[in-house]
């Protein structure tokens, strides 16, 4: 049996054995955990990249400029991206790509245990206030989770536990993100903006 047969029938095995209970319950048993923890890695997912564009890991800053206008963003003078090449590739190669890794390889543990932690799950078992998406820690997802995380990704969209919109979202990125195909498959469109570009959006995530 070849590597990647393996992996996918561990995967399907993981995921219909912890089928056997019901996740909803265990998801809000444990729901306190397991939001501090996947908001510690969305947070630490966002900041690292963050610094790369701004030099600070203030919020408060980043969060202002983004809100800012595409020209107005190319026209300030302070909280400029990193130059430093060498600096650049140290963030990348030390503080963002090992992480990515540990991040989904403890995705994928939750979702086999809890199903996909969506924030639509985690707000409604949660008292806190859910104000991030965990999709974005596999839409980082090394290249090499690609084909164990389709599988995981079908399943639970099958389960409606990844809404169609974040499903196609993922894909996009699982494929390589060279085609949109996945995503206008999966509740998106190409639109037309008021300066005559296109864009996708979303139409249908249901």
């Amino acid at each position: 049996m070849n590597k990647i047969l393996l992996i996918t029938v561990f995967t399907l095995t993981s995921l219909n054995f912890y089928s056997q209970s019901n996740k909803d319950e265990l998801l809000e048993k444990d729901i306190a955990g397991i939001v501090e923890e996947i908001k510690f890695m969305y947070h630490y997912d966002q900041a690292t990249r963050e610094y790369l564009h701004f030099q600070t890991f203030d919020k408060n800053i980043t969060d202002s400029i983004e809100s800012l206008s595409k020209e107005m963003r190319d026209n300030r003078s302070n909280f400029t991206p990193v130059n430093s090449d060498s600096l650049k590739n140290k963030i990348w190669n030390t503080y963002i790509n090992p992480m990515d890794q540990i991040h989904t390889e403890r995705m994928i543990e939750i979702t086999q245990k809890y199903g996909f932690p969506s924030a639509q799950r985690l707000k409604k078992f949660s008292k806190d206030s859910i104000d991030f998406n965990p999709l974005i820690l596999l839409i980082h997802s090394p290249s090499r989770f690609s084909k164990e995380l389709i599988e995981i990704a079908k399943y639970e969209k099958s389960k409606d536990r990844i809404k169609k919109c974040d499903f196609g979202y993922l894909l996009w990125h699982l494929k390589g993100r060279s085609d949109f195909q996945p995503m206008l498959d999966n509740g998106y469109e190409m639109a037309k903006n008021e300066d005559g570009t296109f864009s996708l959006k979303a139409v249908d995530c249901e």
